[in-house]
Order: structure tokens, then sequence, then C-alpha cells
């Protein structure tokens, strides 16, 4: 099987390069002005972009009989509806001209039906749209979409989780404000891949969750901290104590000129991925462990000389 991987230098793509290159023909799409050094032997690199007629060139080039598509701009807003959803259209358009017979995308947790997107993120609502592109047309090739929640593990070159762990890796005791009462849903990178993997090889169609245990805040900062070479200690604090004590000292110290910023974004409780209960831990193929995520991106980070 020849397969076209588009996003190929993020952290999934250099993932899944990994993992399948000795076992198919992989091309991995590539922007003209980034770097292959990270990609595999025996990949082969073709420049081109999801925002122009390079991706059609690409794609009748290299003849796929699969594109896996994790192409997609995240940060950058303004990019998110060229490239998320226009690039999937010219994508899909390729995909149909040149006889490939499965596209498998790479959504987000938030635009999967079964969970409630947020309508203030561009991000989600991009791959809402991406998403009509493939599952309200016809098409001459099968689809199948992965949701992943909080995706953790090695390869992390642009360190997407990065500010999570550095904070409990230089400090000894982590206690508010040097952390919010987050939740998180967290899956492995290797969970991500072996979907992809799956999706490749048995013609999953259709949507298929990637999706691990919700878990606290304690559950996620006291793991990392246990495993990072510090071994910081977290000081489980509880939210009313931040609420109603930390806040407002912080609050008087920031008004007298002590403390930098004011109490107020201490109370912020994120939500990175979690889902209803009956959601959680669906994949596929069989998970690796939450825990294993964490220490593997620590270990990851260490190896590299970040920690």
């Amino acid at each position: 099987m020849t397969v076209l991987v588009t996003g190929a230098t993020g952290f999934i793509g250099l993932n899944l390069l990994t993992e399948i290159a000795e076992e198919e023909d992989v091309a991995a799409l590539v922007r003209p002005a980034a770097s292959t050094a990270r990609i595999p032997d025996g990949v082969t690199v073709v420049e081109g972009t999801l925002t122009d007629d390079s991706l059609d060139a690409a794609v009748a080039t290299t003849e796929p009989d699969a594109v896996v598509h994790l192409g997609a701009a995240t940060y950058a807003e303004t990019e998110m509806q060229s490239t998320n959803v226009g690039g999937t259209e010219r994508l899909v358009a390729a995909a149909a001209e040149h006889g490939v017979e499965r596209v498998v995308f790479l959504s987000t947790i938030g635009a999967h039906p079964e969970v409630p997107s947020d309508p203030n993120s561009t991000y989600q609502q991009s791959k809402v749209a991406a998403e009509e592109l493939l599952f309200r047309r016809d098409h001459p090739f099968d689809v199948s979409v992965l949701y992943p929640t909080y995706i953790f593990g090695p390869l992390d070159y642009r360190l997407a989780r990065y500010d999570l762990v550095r904070p409990i890796a230089s400090n000894r005791v982590l206690v508010p404000p040097l952390y919010t009462y987050d939740k998180y849903n967290i899956v492995h990178v290797d969970d991500v891949v072996g979907s992809i993997q799956h999706c490749l090889s048995a013609g999953a169609d259709g949507r298929h969750l990637v999706t691990g245990p919700n878990l606290t805040n304690g559950q996620v900062l006291g793991t990392i901290a246990h495993h990072t070479p510090g071994r910081c200690r977290v000081i489980d604090v509880p939210f009313g104590l931040t609420r109603w004590g930390i806040k407002p000292t912080l609050d008087v110290l920031y008004r007298v000129g002590v403390s930098p910023v004011p109490g107020e974004g201490f109370l912020e409780r994120g939500d990175f991925g979690t889902v209803r209960p009956e959601l959680t831990e669906r994949a596929p193929v069989r998970q690796r462990s939450w825990q294993s995520a964490l220490t593997e991106t620590v270990d990851w980070y260490e190896s590299v000389g970040l920690l």
C-alpha cells in the first residue's frame, strides 16, 4: 500500500512515519520551508502545501492508495479556514481525481457529534466544517475519521506539552498559583498511530473515538511530578482555599506592586478533552495507559536535554 501523509513533520506525523515507514510505501507532504531532518529513512518527501495547487500535484505524483490527513493550522486563527477547511476541500478533490481508495482524517474530540463543541474555538469549528466535506458528500473513496482527546508521547519537537511539564520539573514544590484546577482526558500518541493503522488495514469506515479516562488535575500533575528528575511535590490545595484565600491575597499584593499579576487567572478551570463517562476509554485498538503517556513524554524531554 502506498500512503501519503499530510502534516508529516508534526508530532503525530513523525510518530506515524516512524511506525509505518518499514511496512508501507510512504510519502510525506512537506511544506517547502520545513525541515526534513527528522523524517525516517525510506520515506519519500514531496514538497507542497494544503493551500495551493501543489497538493494536487503531490497526490498525482505519488499515486497513493490512501491519504492520512494530519495537516492543520492549530495556532494561527487567520490560517484555519484556508488550511483546515480549504485544504481539506482541495485534498478531497485531488483524492477523487487521482483514484485514492481511502482518506483517514485526524479530527479533534470537540468535533465529534456526541461531544459538545466550543462555538468560540475557531480550531474546533474549522474541524467541524472540514468533516462536512467528508461526510455530507458522496466520494469514490472510503472515509475514516479519528477523534482523539489530549495526546501525550515522545517526539514532541514542537513542545506542545512542555509547558505542563516544565514547571513541575523546575520546582521542588508545586502549589497554586503555579497550577490551575484543570481536568484532562489523556491518550498515548501510540493509540492515535495504532488507530490510524487500523483504519488503513482493516477498512474501518466512519467515526472513531480515541479517548482515555477522565482525570483530575491532581492525578495528572502528581504522576508527572513523581517521574520528573527533581521529584517535585504537588500540594493539592482545595479550590475553595485558592478562591477565598490565595486569590484575594494575590489581588492585594498586585495592587501594592508586590505581585506581578493579579489572582483572577488562578481560578481558571480548564478542560483538556474530557468526555461523558460512557465515551471514555474508547479506541479501535488496544490502548496504552495514560500513565505511560505521561511518563514517556517526560522521559523524551529528558533524553533531548530539556529537563
